[in-house]
C-alpha cells in the first residue's frame, strides 16, 4: 500500500512539473509575441512621425508665409482658451 501511494504521488508530482513547464513555455511565447508586437507598433509610429515631419517641413518650404501666420493663428486661439480656463477657476 505505501509503495501504491509513494507511485502516485510521483506520478502527480511528474504531471504538475510538465503542466508547469508546459504553462512556462507558453508564457515566454507569449512574452516574445508581445516584445514583437510593441517593436512592430513602435516602427509603424518612427515612420508615421518621420512623415509627418516631411510633410510638414515641404509644406513650409512651399509656403512659409501661409505656414508662419497658420502658427502664429493657432497659438493665439490656443492662449486665448487657456486664459479663459484659467479666468473661470
Amino acid at each position: 500500500m505505501p509503495h501504491n501511494i509513494l507511485e502516485k504521488t510521483g506520478d502527480y508530482i511528474a504531471e504538475s512539473a510538465g503542466k508547469a513547464a508546459r504553462a512556462g513555455s507558453a508564457a515566454v511565447g507569449a512574452v516574445e509575441d508581445g516584445v514583437e508586437i510593441a517593436r512592430s507598433v513602435a516602427r509603424q509610429g518612427r515612420d508615421a512621425a518621420d512623415g509627418a515631419l516631411k510633410l510638414a517641413t515641404r509644406q513650409i518650404e512651399r509656403r512659409p508665409v501661409e505656414t508662419v501666420l497658420a502658427t502664429g493663428a493657432l497659438a493665439f486661439g490656443v492662449g486665448v482658451l487657456v486664459g479663459l480656463i484659467i479666468r473661470r477657476r
